[in-house]
């Protein structure tokens, strides 16, 4: 009984020291946490201070004399880098980057080639931002690197207004399975008209299906309407798929040229890419529209009816009048059921 109440008062004492000195780390830690938090502000402050005079009336050699005296504040540094590179344009951008390539760059080109993964993806992005032309074979590896780290790079390029960080993501969007295909369309968006040339180019490829279909959406989504021309030129491909973006192209650029080429695609023996060239035609809201659109009122198929009907009631009261009397009509129930229902949403939302 005596052992078993010595073991117990031990046990006792244990937890509660092991209690205290858990409390005690805790508190000293966040005691640490915060003195590096402060000398972290204080130092990033001091920096700024001196980039923002470096930016307002550079003078020579003040770059190399920043990263000196930083360069043993690597992470304090980087935090400035970036947080200005976002922020200024132009040849003000060049003095930050000399900086860098004085204090950080030796020790982030050793870091993209670290065997662990996480130094890889902290260096990629600063070291992508602040590369030049002879970076190239570097920038190259990196796109080769483990899909986490290729795409950390892509985003780093597209933050590069030139013409050569849109040839890299280009040619990497080529190169790279289909998988990651809708990451590139994403980041190819936020460039706008930017990327022109490179679509413009890239869709006179032998890309795979799924790849040129994704082109053809990203030159109608922004729009692209330079491209019309390329686009309505594979407006007789033997996949479905392409000639359904093809219509969908043409509604986002509302072209009236391409006319001609939603009411072929209207007919396409393809039910579904007939159904996108009717929600097309109505985007056009072109009343040369109306007979085919009338047309694909009488379909076999609901989203052709569906379609083709908002695109008459898009053409305002022309199309309207017509929907009144495809509802009156007894020769096909369903264009009739069609036509009252667009009908009831237009003057249903008209009231509201």
């Amino acid at each position: 009984m005596n052992i078993s109440l010595i073991i117990v008062t031990y046990s006792l004492v244990f937890l509660l020291a092991f209690s205290v000195a858990l409390f005690l780390y805790l508190i000293l830690r966040r005691v640490v946490i915060q003195q590096q938090e402060t000398l972290f502000q204080e130092k990033y402050q001091k920096i700024e201070s001196e980039i923002l005079k470096l930016i307002a009336s550079p003078q020579q050699g003040l770059a190399l004399e920043i990263a000196q005296k930083y360069k043993s504040f690597p992470n304090v540094l980087t935090k400035v880098l970036f947080d200005y590179i976002e922020q200024i344009k132009g040849q003000a951008t060049d003095h930050l980057k000399k900086i860098f390539d004085y204090a950080l760059k030796e020790k982030c080109l050793k870091d993209i080639y670290s065997r662990r993964l996480i130094k890889r993806l902290k260096a990629t992005h600063l070291f992508v931002i602040f590369s030049g032309p002879s970076d190239t074979p570097h920038i190259l590896k990196l796109l080769n690197d483990k899909p986490v780290v290729k795409l950390v790079a892509i985003n780093a390029l597209s933050q590069i207004p030139s013409s050569r960080a849109l040839s890299y993501i280009f040619q990497a969007f080529e190169n790279d399975s289909v998988s990651n295909a809708r990451t590139y369309m994403n980041i190819m968006y936020g460039l706008g008209d930017k990327i022109e040339t490179h679509v413009n180019e890239y869709l006179k490829k032998p890309l795979s299906t799924e790849k040129l279909a994704l082109m053809i959406e990203l030159a109608g989504t922004i729009p692209l309407r330079s491209l019309s021309q390329d686009i309505i030129s594979f407006v007789d491909h033997p996949e479905k798929e392409i000639r359904i973006k093809v219509a969908r192209a043409l509604g986002h650029m509302r072209i009236s040229a391409s006319l001609d080429t939603l009411i072929r695609l209207s007919d396409d023996e393809a039910w579904e890419v007939g159904a996108q060239a009717m929600k097309s035609l109505g985007k056009l809201e072109d009343v040369r529209a109306k007979k085919v659109l009338s047309k694909g009122m009488f379909s076999p198929f609901w989203h052709v009816r569906f379609n083709a009907g908002h695109g008459l009631a898009n053409l305002g009261e022309p199309g309207l009048k017509h929907l009144q009397k495809v509802k009156k009509q007894k020769k096909d129930a369903y264009a009739s059921d069609m036509a009252n229902m667009v009908l009831d949403e237009v003057f249903y939302s008209g009231e509201a």
